[in-house]
């Protein structure tokens, strides 16, 4: 039985490290999407009197590489957001937390932020081991005993 629960809190351990590591990610999909606005909106109303009197290039290559740079960090958001609602399904799975507690009908609080305070809650470790994550392991220093002299 002592290996079922061993094995209960590896499992939980490994899922929450995987939670932990996705949560902490940087977005960059949201700066490639401000950034995109920029040539959406601020280029071309600065550029829209060359349009009516000499070449509207500048303006139509700043629409195309605007919307090209919208789709690319909207994709890049969408995935990390699945990539955290995928490891926050899989955490609750793996600790065991019921549907209905995990996913209320109606809360004010995020999925991903209910479901770590209550895994944390469940399995009071996890929080010393959220901060040995970021510590990197002390490198053994060997001395030796016999000096040449």
């Amino acid at each position: 039985m002592g290996e079922e629960v061993n094995s209960e809190e590896s499992a939980v351990l490994e899922s929450y490290k995987d939670f932990v590591s996705i949560k902490e990610e940087p977005t960059s999909g949201i700066l490639v999407t401000v950034s995109s606005l920029t040539f959406l909106i601020i280029i071309p109303v600065f550029s829209i009197e060359d349009a009516f009197f000499n070449d509207g290039s500048l303006c139509c290559g700043s629409m195309i590489v605007g919307c090209i740079l919208l789709v690319v960090g909207t994709a890049q958001s969408t995935t990390q957001h699945n990539r955290l609602k995928k490891a926050t399904k899989h955490l609750a799975e793996t600790a065991g937390i019921p549907k209905k507690v995990a996913y209320p009908f109606f809360s004010l609080q995020a999925a991903d932020k209910r479901i770590h305070a209550l895994v944390i809650q469940k399995y009071p470790f996890l929080k010393e081991s959220k901060q040995n994550l970021h510590c990197p392991k002390p490198s053994q220093i060997v001395i030796s005993q016999h000096e040449e002299e």
